[in-house]
């Protein structure tokens, strides 16, 4: 019986000496997936922050230079405006209103385009978007019915003088 007793005392021992072991490493098994699993979640913050960056850049630089072609596209419009004008003064006192309301209206849209070219810059200069693909896209949107409106207005200024004066 004594026998039985201590055999029964060690056993325990024993197992739970095993349970315990098995324990600990099991815990440290879970901090080092914790760990592994808080420098993923780190790694993929920072690729998150430089393609943001890389997408921003790319979205700046090609905003720039559509800026600006843009620009000087408007700065001519508003010369062959000036110029229209000037034909305008020529012209008989019936075709005189005609083309100048016609051409007040396109000088109007000018303006309108020259004023969302302005917003635009101004919303990327002051970074009040989010920079992703999402942006990418709306940017390139933008870009192709800005230049849709600038190519009715300048089709419409060539056939101002044209449809008005024969």
């Amino acid at each position: 019986m004594k026998r039985n007793s201590i055999f029964t005392i060690v056993l325990s021992l024993i197992l739970f000496t095993g349970f315990n072991s098995c324990k600990e490493q099991t815990k440290k098994k879970t901090e080092v997936v914790e760990e592994n699993i808080e420098e993923a979640t780190e790694n993929l913050g920072e690729a998150s922050k430089v393609a943001r960056k890389e997408i921003q850049t790319e979205i700046e630089a090609d905003w720039e230079k559509f800026r600006s072609e843009s620009e000087v596209a408007i700065d001519n419009t508003e010369t062959e405006i000036k110029s229209l004008r000037e034909k305008i003064a020529k012209a008989n006192e019936k075709e005189r209103k005609e083309l100048n309301d016609g051409l007040d209206s396109l000088e109007q849209k000018s303006n309108t385009l020259k004023e969302r070219l302005a917003d635009r810059s101004n919303v990327l200069k002051e970074n009040l978007i989010e920079f992703n693909e999402t942006a990418k896209e709306k940017q390139e949107k933008f870009k192709r019915e800005f230049q849709h409106d600038m190519k009715e207005l300048s089709t419409a200024l060539k056939n101002l003088f044209e449809d008005n004066v024969e």
